[in-house]
């Protein structure tokens, strides 16, 4: 099973302020999710999960809470740990991490991919990505993108893959 972690974040590593993203929608960005995570589960944490952002993936989802009655809707399965959830995926081809940030934490060092939307510019907030060992992953790709009438923000598209 390939793990990979998809993620936006700030030039100053944000992903999140009070449950939200910390800038204005960029249409691009969530086409971009769609397309890379198609047909793939998504293991999230409970704060992801508890958030009006909220993704999900049509073919299932784990949210990893501790809270044995915490309610979830349907199309989502608690998870005790990231450790269960990815137990539960193990025949999967791949699957896509999508936060919060205690749970990149934890994956990052699971990870042979990461897709990250880097916003640039500078955003306050509460939750980070967190740091990674770039010399133990080769940026495979990069596109990069103007702010226009949709994108308040100019923002990037990169790959890495974890190096063998």
């Amino acid at each position: 099973m390939r793990i990979s972690l998809i993620a936006a974040m700030s030039e100053n590593r944000m992903i999140g302020n009070k449950s939200r993203l910390p800038w204005p929608s960029l249409p691009n960005d969530w086409a971009n999710f769609f397309k890379v995570t198609e047909g793939c589960r998504m293991i999230m944490g409970r704060k992801s999960y508890d958030t009006p952002d909220r993704l999900s993936s049509k073919v299932g989802n784990f949210v990893i809470t501790r809270q044995a009655d915490f309610p979830l809707e349907e199309g989502f399965t608690r998870a005790s740990s990231l450790e269960d959830a990815l137990e539960h995926c193990k025949n999967d081809k791949e699957v896509f991490v999508i936060g919060g940030e205690e749970i990149f934490r934890q994956a990052l060092p699971l990870a042979d991919c990461i897709h990250l939307t880097l916003v640039h510019g500078i955003f306050e907030g509460d939750a980070h990505f967190p740091e990674f060992p770039k010399e133990d992953y080769e940026l495979k790709s990069r596109q990069d993108f103007p702010t226009d009438e949709q994108h308040a923000f100019a923002y990037s598209f990169l790959v890495y893959e974890r190096i063998s």
